[in-house]
């Protein structure tokens, strides 16, 4: 499923965001909850531990964003409300929360959706999450911003430099 574009050749706009009028941008500095799940302490992010919604894939993520060369610094999109991406399935919106929001040395803001079964649901949210970074990519008030979906922990060190070095 691919993300429908505007085409701008035929003068058409292109994506903006719609911000948020009450909290138009997201910080995570100030992030303060309780949770009973399973933790996993951090180094590289203002938030001092980690939410893991399973025990393996998040904390396999998290492991390997800790120690990435090249990872300046990441959240886990998790009781923060600050990233929620618009996206339809069934004709019908909804909203979703991708599991992180890595910021790479080379300054690209990459969301990272860590998936190891795919839907229909699923491919629809990634539809919503390339529409989301092309309008901000298009607004350029927050710098560059690109998605990926890692579908295997282990490897997420390597595709972040893959990702590090195509973009250069």
């Amino acid at each position: 499923m691919a993300a429908i574009q505007p085409n701008e050749v035929e003068g058409e706009t292109p994506l903006l965001p719609i911000l948020n009028r009450y909290k138009p941008i997201g910080t995570s500095a100030e992030e303060d909850f309780m949770t009973t799940r399973i933790c996993h302490g951090t180094e590289r992010s203002q938030i001092n531990q980690v939410v893991l919604d399973t025990e393996t894939w998040e904390s396999s993520a998290c492991f390997r964003l800790e120690r990435s060369d090249v990872v300046d610094y990441y959240v886990r999109n998790d009781h923060l409300g600050l990233l929620g991406i618009p996206y339809e399935y069934t004709d019908v919106s909804h909203s979703y929360e991708p599991d992180f929001i890595v910021r790479l040395k080379n300054d690209v803001n990459l969301i990272v959706e860590i998936k190891g079964h795919e839907t229909d649901r699923e491919l629809a949210k990634y539809a919503g999450a390339e529409r989301w970074v092309s309008a901000v990519n298009n607004w350029n008030e927050l710098g560059k911003w690109d998605f990926h979906v890692c579908r295997d922990p282990q490897l997420l060190e390597r595709e972040l430099m893959y990702i590090v070095q195509s973009s250069n």
